[in-house]
Parts: C-alpha cells; structure tokens; sequence
C-alpha cells in the first residue's frame, strides 16, 4: 500500500461526505483510508456504512463503543494502516483530488521522511465559505531542522497537509487527553526528519468553524503549557539543538502569546488572569531571558510591549 489517510470522525455529518467525496476520487492508486468513528451522535455512522458498502475496496471503517478522543483515534488508525507513507485529514476538512499523489511522488523521488504542502484556510459563514486571506509558507529546499531551523515558525503545526514516512512516526504517539495534541506529534516528526520537502501548492482545504473545539476558550487552554513543555524536551533531546535554540524559544513565545491574548474571549475572567499568570511564569523559567529573543525583537514593538507586559496583556483582556 502506497498511501494511509486517516480520518477520525465525531459529529461532523454536514461535513462528511465532502470531505469522503475529496478522498476516494484521489488521482493516486492504491490507497486506503481508515475511519475511526468516535461515537458520534449524529447522522455520520449511517453516512459512513454507505460509503464503506460503495468504496469497499478503499474505506476501512471502525466504530469506537465509546467516545475516545482524536489522540487515541489517530494512534489506533496508525496501527492499522498499512501504507508506506500516513496522511491525516480532519472531517470537517476536504482536499484537492491530486493532493496525496504530488506529496507521494514527491516524497519517493527525493526520499523524503516528512513532505508537506500549501493550503487554503476556509471561514464557514452560515450557508457559505469565505477563503481567509492569510501567509503561505514559502517554498524550500529539500531539508530538515538542523539546517533550516526557521520551519520552526514557518511550518504550520497540524498533521493534516503532510505526509508522513510510516517507519518515521511509528515511535510517534499523539498524547491522549490533551488539547493542542497535533502540535506535538508534528514537531516530533519534523524534529527527527532526515529530509522534508515540500509540494509548493495550495492542495488541503483547513475549515475554520466557528464553534469548533479550537475557537472555544475554556480551561483546556492550560494543556499549551503541557504541549510546549513536551516540544521544549523534544528539541533538547537532539545533538542540533543549539542550532535551533533561538527559534524554539522564539516558537515558544509566540504559541503562549497566541492563547494569553486569546484570554479576551474567556467567559472566566479569574481563570484568564490565572492562566496568563502561568503562560509568564512558563517563560521565566524556560528562557529567562527571552524577551532579548532576537527573533521575537523583530515583531511589531507596539505588539511586543503589550506582549511582554503581564499588566498591559491582562487590560487588553479586560477590555
């Protein structure tokens, strides 16, 4: 088998058969695609058996009894796929039709561990779409951390516009019961490539929903400081990190400074208070002197000092 997609699945039925649809009319032969189904509530387990009755020879189907997670999901569907390279798609996703067959060949001409390409960032607006103007990732080389330590920033921290050499993230687990888990397993698998490439076009299509489990701020948020303590250890664990440290705290910065900002919409005021106190204190003790970051220095100064300041970062959030 050439190519596994995985495709965990919970409650996404207005989505589903888009997303199925951009699956099973893959220009690229032989393939499998193996759904976990996570007990989901709604229409998606029937929408599932047709699919798997009309594409037998290509949808590989597994009902969870109970609701399991998308961490345990993935690493249950890595043990089941057969493929030389793993993709993942999220259900409320869809892809080009060409998609895994550029990254394939991609990545088996140039012996690739890990290749990934551009994609397109779509906001749902009631019955429509809206295509959220937002930065590509420039072009490179064949390469990996060592030598380009800026994919640190550059690369989008998602499993689903990669495709993953199976021997390279077989030691590779996403953390069960944790948010922000694909960010972990993502730096993993870059972390201890030999070789990424990278097909320069716009081939995945990424949903944003707006009451999707990312866009909901509640007390989850905390499990960032967990994730960027295991990215932190990740890094540190190879003999390159030296090379690397600037932009793994410089990542760092940035990834907390997403989530204290994000604070605003936080319904818990003394739980955004609480957090952004620990998102600091996270920092201090990690990199005691990044806010020297040369890096980070080169952001934008008004938002840096909103940034850097606990006080003015707790107003904004007020506010």
């Amino acid at each position: 088998m050439k190519v596994s997609i995985i495709v965990p699945v919970y409650n996404t039925e207005k989505y589903l058969r888009r997303c199925l649809d951009s699956l099973v009319n893959q220009t690229i032969e032989d393939i499998e695609i193996i759904v976990i189904n996570d007990c989901s509530p709604d229409n998606s387990k029937e929408i599932l058996k047709e699919y798997e009755k009309k594409y037998k020879d290509k949808i590989k189907v597994f009902h969870n009894k109970t609701n399991k997670g998308i961490g345990y999901n993935r690493n249950y569907a890595i043990k089941k796929a057969t493929g030389e390279y793993i993709g993942f798609v999220d259900s409320d996703d869809w892809v080009n039709e060409t998609m895994y067959d550029k990254l394939y060949k991609k990545a088996k001409e140039d012996n690739l561990d890990l290749v990934l390409c551009n994609f397109h960032k779509m906001l749902e607006k009631e019955n429509d779409l809206e295509e959220i103007a937002s930065s590509e990732i420039s072009y490179f080389k064949n390469t990996n951390l060592k030598q380009t330590p800026n994919l640190l920033l550059d690369v989008e921290l998602a499993p689903w516009n990669k495709l993953y050499k199976k021997e390279l993230i077989k030691e590779i687990t996403f953390p069960e019961n944790l948010k922000y888990e694909d960010t972990i397993f993502v730096l993993k698998a870059m972390a201890r490539s030999k070789k990424i490439g990278m097909v320069d076009e716009k081939l995945n299509y990424y949903l944003v929903r707006s009451k999707s489990e990312t866009t909901v701020m509640n007390k989850k948020v905390y499990d960032i400081l967990k994730v960027s303590k295991m990215m932190i250890d990740e890094l540190k664990s190879h003999d390159y990190y030296n090379d690397v440290k600037d932009y793994a705290e410089a990542m760092t910065i940035r990834n907390l400074f997403r989530y204290t900002l994000q604070q605003r919409y936080q319904k818990d005021k003394k739980l955004a208070n609480g957090f952004i106190d620990d998102a600091f204190k996270f920092l201090n003790e990690e990199f005691p002197n990044w806010k020297q970051n040369k890096i980070w220095k080169k952001r934008n100064i008004l938002k840096r000092m909103v940034e850097q300041s606990k006080l003015l970062t707790k107003l904004y959030v007020s506010i």
